[in-house]
């Protein structure tokens, strides 16, 4: 997604126990994505896949502490980052939406998720300290 088009990007962090192949298989039946494509670099390994106005990005250090190193509002024990690109052609995503996609996740990986900031523009975002918890079954 080219940087011109984006909106917003909404940041997110988390510790879960699986492989990124098998969060991410998970994470696109939770919210009903296509096939997530896989990308291999020196530090992490990550995903992606652009569904409906949305660019979906995990990644996963192979070191853990490496997304603290990234960004220092993310705990050391986090493993997983997740972030969302929002189109600015998608003009159905507000909060509410946010919150859904966090809450699910958070449920789903029964997991703390943290959503750590949102970025508006070169220069310009937003530190945040929410942590979705994961609803009763």
């Amino acid at each position: 997604m080219d940087i011109d088009n984006i909106s917003k990007i909404e940041h997110f962090s988390a510790f879960v126990d699986l492989s990124l192949k098998e969060f991410c298989e998970q994470f696109s039946l939770l919210l009903s994505l296509p096939q997530m494509t896989f990308i291999t670099e020196d530090e992490t390994e990550s995903a992606e896949v652009n569904f409906n106005g949305i660019d979906y990005n995990i990644s996963k250090p192979y070191k853990i502490g490496t997304l603290n190193e990234w960004d220092d509002n993310v705990p050391k024990e986090h493993n997983f980052g997740i972030v969302l690109n929002i189109d600015k052609a998608n003009t159905d995503f507000n909060n509410t939406k946010l919150e859904a996609i966090a809450n699910v996740i958070a449920t789903n990986f029964n997991t703390d998720l943290l959503h750590y900031r949102t970025w508006f523009s070169n220069g310009f975002s937003t530190e945040k300290v929410h942590i979705f918890t994961p609803n009763k079954k």
